[in-house]
C-alpha cells in the first residue's frame, strides 16, 4: 500500500509551468546577455525594446481586459514618441506599469533584476507587515533601525510611496507589496517617478520600537549586478545569507525565531507538535528542491502524520510561492484521511500560484474539516498563469507573460482558455479567505512568536 501510494504520487507529477522556478530564475538570476553593442539607453535601443515588447509580450499575454489592453497600447505608443526625453529608469518603470495594467499577479516585470541596474540604499532592508513596512535588516552602524516603522521618504508618507510602488505590479495589494521595497530603497527609481528630489540620496524617517522618530539621510550604492539576490520574503528569516557576512544585522537571531522561520534553505519540513496534538508539515515550494524530491517528501510526511497518532495536521503554506499544481493534488486529497481531527492550513500573501491551487484542492476535499488560518492568499480565485519569461534585448528587463486562465470559483466550467489541469481536475470553492485571521505583526515577530500557530492552539482549547 505504501509503495503503491508513492508510485501514484510520483506518476501524478505534472509538467505545468512552475512559477516558483520561473520567478527564481528571473528574480535572482541575470537576464540573458545583450545580443548587440548598441547603447541600451539610446533611442534606437529603446525603440527596439518596445518592438520586442509588443511582439513577444503583448501578443502573447492573455490576462489583460479589453480596456486595460487599450490603455496599455496607448501608453506604449506614448513612450515610443518620447524615448529620447526620459531617463532609463523611467523607461523601465513605465514598461513595468504597462505590464501591471493587466492586474494579474503572474503577469510581471520582475523588479529583482531591474533593481540591480539602479542604485539602492545599502544600510537597511524593508519588509511588509500588513500595510506597513519595517526594517528587518540593517548595517551595523544603523542597527538601531531594526524593527523600525518606515514613516516617510523625503517628506512623502510611506503610504504614498507604497501606493506608487503598487503600480509596478499586478494582483492583490499584498502580493504587490512583496516587491515594493526594491522601489522604496532606490532613490534613482523613486526620483524617476517624481516622488523625491534627487536620485543621489533621500531622507528616510522611521519610528523606532521605543516610539522615538528619527530621520536619516542615505546615499545609495550605485547599480551593482552582483548585489545580493533576495527579496522581502528572505528577510523574514533571521538567518543571514552567506553573502551578507558581517555587513548586516537581523532583527532576530535564528535562535529567537519561531520554528516556521528557521532553516530557510530547507524547502520541506515536518515535526511532531504534541503540545497541540498535531503533526506539522511545512511546504515552501511546489516543486522538488535540490536536496529533496517533492514526491518522496509527500510520501514520508503522510506516513509520519499517520504514525504520529496525533489528532490534527497543520500544513504551513505561508511562504510557498508555487511551482506545479499537479505535484500536490493527490497528496492533499489524502491528507485529511491521515488524522481523525482537523487539518489547519496556514496561508499568507506569500502563498501564491500552485500553492493557492493546493490549498483549494485541500479545502475542496474536506470542507468541514479544513480550517484556513492566517492571512488572505496572494491572488484572487480567478487569474491567469502559465506562460514564459522574455528578456528585453537591450535594457535587459525580464517579463513574465500569462496565457491560461485559472478559475477556482467555478472550476473553469464553461470558460474558454482555462488551464488543462484545472479543467480535468476542477477546483470550485466559494472562498479561500481565512476562517481564523492571524496575520504576522511586527510585535509578534519581534517577540519570536508565530501568530498562526498560536491561533491553531487557541482553536483546539
Amino acid at each position: 500500500m505504501r509503495r503503491a501510494l508513492f508510485v501514484l504520487i510520483a506518476a501524478l507529477l505534472g509538467a505545468g509551468i512552475a512559477l516558483a522556478a520561473l520567478d527564481a530564475a528571473a528574480q535572482h538570476g541575470e537576464p540573458a546577455a545583450q545580443t548587440t553593442s548598441i547603447d541600451p539607453t539610446s533611442p534606437e535601443a529603446r525603440r527596439a525594446d518596445i518592438a520586442f515588447f509588443r511582439e513577444r509580450f503583448m501578443a502573447a499575454d492573455r490576462s489583460y481586459s479589453a480596456a486595460a489592453r487599450a490603455e496599455a497600447e496607448q501608453r506604449l505608443a506614448q513612450i515610443e514618441t518620447q524615448v529620447a526625453a526620459m531617463s532609463q529608469a523611467y523607461f523601465e518603470l513605465e514598461l513595468a506599469r504597462i505590464v501591471a495594467l493587466a492586474d494579474n499577479g503572474h503577469t510581471a516585470y520582475f523588479p529583482g533584476p531591474r533593481s540591480r541596474r539602479y542604485n539602492r540604499v545599502a544600510d537597511f532592508r524593508l519588509a511588509p507587515f500588513g500595510e506597513d513596512f519595517y526594517v528587518l535588516r540593517a548595517s551595523p552602524r544603523h542597527a538601531d533601525l531594526l524593527g523600525a516603522l518606515l514613516v516617510a521618504i523625503d517628506g512623502r508618507s510611506a503610504a504614498e510611496v507604497r501606493n506608487v510602488a503598487r503600480t509596478l505590479g499586478g494582483g492583490t495589494s499584498g502580493w504587490r507589496d512583496r516587491n515594493a521595497a526594491y522601489f522604496m530603497e532606490s532613490p534613482e527609481q523613486m526620483h524617476a517617478l517624481g516622488l523625491i528630489r534627487s536620485q543621489q540620496g533621500a531622507t528616510y524617517r522611521f519610528r523606532l520600537a521605543n516610539g522615538r522618530t528619527v530621520a536619516r539621510r542615505f546615499t545609495p550604492e550605485p547599480a551593482n549586478p552582483e548585489r545580493i539576490r533576495a527579496n522581502a520574503e528572505r528577510w523574514f528569516y533571521p538567518e543571514l545569507l552567506p553573502e551578507e557576512g558581517q555587513n548586516w544585522r537581523a532583527l532576530l537571531t535564528p535562535e529567537q525565531a519561531p520554528w516556521s522561520l528557521q532553516a530557510p534553505r530547507e524547502r520541506f519540513r515536518m515535526r511532531d507538535a504534541p503540545e497541540i496534538d498535531a503533526f506539522v508539515i511545512e511546504m515552501r515550494q511546489n516543486v522538488s528542491a535540490e536536496d529533496m524530491d517533492i514526491a518522496e517528501f509527500m510520501f514520508e510526511s503522510l506516513e509520519a502524520a499517520r504514525a504520529s497518532g496525533r489528532r490534527n495536521i497543520v500544513l504551513d503554506m505561508r511562504v510557498n510561492g508555487g511551482g506545479d499544481l499537479n505535484n500536490t493534488r493527490a497528496w492533499v486529497r489524502r491528507l485529511p484521511r491521515a488524522v481523525p481531527g482537523r487539518v489547519f492550513v496556514l496561508t499568507s500573501p506569500w502563498t501564491f500560484s500552485a500553492a493557492i491551487s493546493t490549498v483549494g484542492y485541500l479545502k475542496q476535499s474536506a470542507p468541514d474539516r479544513v480550517v484556513i488560518v492566517g492571512e488572505h492568499v496572494g491572488d484572487r480565485l480567478d487569474f491567469h498563469a502559465e506562460g514564459d519569461v522574455i528578456t528585453l534585448p537591450h535594457s535587459g528587463g525580464a517579463i513574465l507573460y500569462a496565457t491560461e486562465r485559472h478559475d477556482y470559483r467555478t472550476g473553469c466550467r464553461g470558460i474558454e482558455n482555462c488551464h488543462g489541469s484545472v479543467v480535468r481536475n476542477p477546483i470550485a470553492v466559494d472562498s479561500l479567505a481565512p476562517d481564523i485571521e492571524a496575520p504576522w505583526t511586527i510585535e509578534a515577530y519581534r517577540a519570536g512568536r508565530d501568530p498562526a500557530m498560536e491561533a491553531v492552539a487557541a482553536a483546539m482549547r
